[in-house]
């Protein structure tokens, strides 16, 4: 049962799915800790995601790194259309932003209901080739699933630990009032804290879609990972979430390979619950005042 090429298959489906988790939850909390915005919408934009790569790379035929990057930056860009309309009523307020955003995801997903039915449609595969890994096959389209994934996460870990206004969104992610009082223009941090979680989210959503099923009710295991993993790693916190993804991947890879997805689905609630009685705010977050 524990032969060497399942272990080695479930380590790369663990470092997939770890990958796609961190990119949903690094969206979610990116939101939350600089804007205290509760995402429901978060799910809709990686369902975006994954239609448009659909059309990119499987209707127009672009090349798979460039319809990916495309996808995510259309999406992106609708974003910042939607965060001009809506979003920007809703920050600093958390619980209006639960219902408020809750509305906006029904929306967007009957929308999308209206515009290509409920159908489910598959996203071609970026390789057709088999990898061999040691004594294990895998498929060279989840290498390239992971790569892109960790190419898009080290862009980002880049953009905010070695650039301005990376520094000027941690800033304001500890303190908005002192942000201000140091000259962040907390305006455009805003917008940009918004287009890079909107980009990381379509991302995911696109690498999801492919690994799984495209439909305009997709997002509602991505919104529900993101929750999870958020908790898990401490709202707000960016290690939390980086940390929380891996964990969550990882751990559901193995127990659904060898214990089933029921048995999956099972433990990572009952961790979740566990945590929230005995610390409530995290492996990685900071108790409130």
């Amino acid at each position: 049962m524990f032969s060497l090429p399942v272990l080695t298959q479930v380590l790369v489906n663990g470092l997939s799915l770890s990958a796609i988790y961190v990119l949903i939850a690094l969206g979610f909390t990116l939101l939350f800790g600089i804007m205290k915005v509760v995402n429901f919408a978060h799910g809709s934009f990686a369902m975006l995601g994954g239609y448009a790569l659909f059309y990119y790379f499987g209707k127009w035929s672009l090349p798979y790194v460039a319809a990916i990057v495309l996808a995510a930056l259309t999406v992106a860009a609708l974003g910042l259309v939607l965060e001009w309309l809506v979003f920007r009523r809703f920050y600093q307020k958390m619980f209006q932003s639960m219902i408020g955003l809750l509305g906006l995801d029904i929306a967007i997903v009957y929308t999308a209901v209206l515009v290509w039915d409920v159908q489910e449609r598959s996203v071609p595969s970026a390789l057709s080739a088999m990898v061999q890994l040691g004594p294990a096959v895998i498929p060279a389209d989840r290498l390239m699933v992971i790569g892109v994934a960790i190419a898009v996460l080290l862009a980002f870990w880049g953009f905010m630990a070695l650039t301005r206004h990376g520094l000027a969104m941690r800033a304001a992610a500890e303190d908005i009032e002192i942000a201000q009082a140091q000259g962040v223009n907390t305006r455009r941090i805003y917008q940009l804290a918004f287009f890079l979680a909107v980009f990381m989210t379509a991302v995911a959503g696109a690498i999801y879609a492919q690994t799984y099923a495209l439909s305009p009710f997709m997002g509602e295991r991505p919104l529900m990972v993101a929750f999870i993993v958020v908790i898990l790693g401490g709202m707000g916190s960016i290690p939390g979430a980086a940390l929380g993804g891996t964990l969550f991947g990882f751990g559901e890879s193995l127990l659904s390979t060898f214990y089933g997805s029921a048995v999956s689905t099972f433990v990572s609630f009952g961790v979740v619950i566990a945590l929230l009685v005995v610390r409530p705010w995290g492996l990685l977050g900071k108790p409130e005042r």
